[in-house]
């Protein structure tokens, strides 16, 4: 966003002023009854659909300055807008007695152009940026199993597998390994097919939407769940936001060493975390539901593929460009070799 465009943010943030005041209150415990809008600073924050813009205010009242951060997600249109709040209402009951998982609140909607949600600011350290903190791939695992939270199902099996069809077809068609792919993965749509992993999904369970605070020690004190647009209920296969989560992860690891030893790691603690809550909520843990093993191999190149697709018909990218290449490997990686099953379907 350009300067120029720093006195609408200010307009818009004026609109809801009730709000910092509120903010104000809380802090001093007094009655504020006045505040003046004095400064912002703000970033534009990534967000795949809908632009996203991270603010700080600056502001004053009878009773001095203060500082408060909120964001604004610009949408398409009222009915986004409409959705997006239904979902973050329906996971602020799932998370409302989850002292550890944080929902922002949304403080402001606006129908009429610009159309945008404001939601309260969330401090803390992005999943991605988090390096040194102790068990947050176990409690990435865990916030997801409480969005899968349900009655378990079978799989509606048939949209994986003609989605797996197209996307081989369109990425692996007419090359000499296409047949071998199709014969060597179906063990991975078999798992799908006898699983009772149908649940609801989140949709877009990237790292980059989950924000942690931790101790002094760093370990997990809270994680805000962040971005909720794709949220669906259904019966889809829980390891496909799994596959979402750490696609990008096992894609960078793969990209320097050609294996993925660090992510196939983080990807146990996930799942301990994931069947810790299921059993404190008296549910089978995932190797009940997925008595023939974890499809993750499968969603990881899911991803793979499905990224191919949008960087060379969306972005223009060349097929022959050494980046497709690696993804196309990659791809062929995981639905071949099936490294990660490997080292997780042990139970087996």
């Amino acid at each position: 966003m350009s300067e120029s465009l720093k006195p609408l943010l200010i307009q818009l943030v004026s609109s809801f002023s009730y709000y910092l005041i509120d903010e104000a209150r809380s802090e001093l415990g007094k009655n504020v009854l006045e505040i003046s809008i004095k400064d912002i600073e703000y970033h534009k924050a990534g967000g795949r659909f809908g632009d996203v813009y991270v603010i700080d205010v600056f502001y004053s009242s009878e009773f001095g300055n203060h500082r408060t951060k909120l964001a604004l997600k610009f949408m398409e249109s009222p009915t986004e807008v409409v959705t997006e709040i239904k979902n973050s209402s329906f996971l602020e009951k799932k998370f409302s007695t989850r002292s550890v998982v944080k929902v922002p609140r949304y403080i402001y909607v606006n129908l009429k152009s610009p159309t945008f949600i404001a939601y309260e600011g969330v401090t803390g350290i992005n999943y991605e940026d988090a390096h040194d903190v102790r068990d947050k791939s176990f409690w990435g695992g865990y916030v997801l199993s409480i969005i899968h939270e349900g009655k378990p199902r079978p799989v509606m099996t048939d949209i994986y597998e003609e989605l797996y069809r197209r996307l081989v077809l369109a990425v692996f068609g007419g090359h000499a390994n296409e047949h071998e792919i199709m014969d060597k993965s179906r063990v991975l749509l078999d798992m799908i097919a006898a699983s009772q992993g149908g649940s609801d999904a989140f949709g877009d369970y990237h790292q980059s939407n989950l924000m942690i605070r931790t101790s002094p020690q760093n370990e997990v004190v809270s994680i805000a769940l962040i971005d909720p647009t794709f949220w669906m209920q259904g019966a889809f296969d829980r390891f496909e936001d799994i596959g979402t989560f750490f696609g990008r992860q096992a894609f960078l690891e793969y990209r320097g060493s050609q294996s993925i030893p660090i992510t196939i790691d983080e990807m146990k603690q996930f799942v301990q975390g994931y069947n810790v809550h299921l059993r404190e909520v008296n549910s089978q843990p995932l190797e009940v539901l997925y008595p023939k093993g974890y499809p993750l191999d499968f969603f990881i190149a899911i991803w793979a593929l499905m990224d191919i697709l949008d960087k060379t018909t969306v972005q223009n990218i060349p097929e022959d460009h050494p980046d497709i290449e690696l993804l196309r490997n990659f791809a062929f990686y995981f639905l071949t070799e099936q490294p990660i099953g490997k080292e997780i379907n042990s139970f087996i």
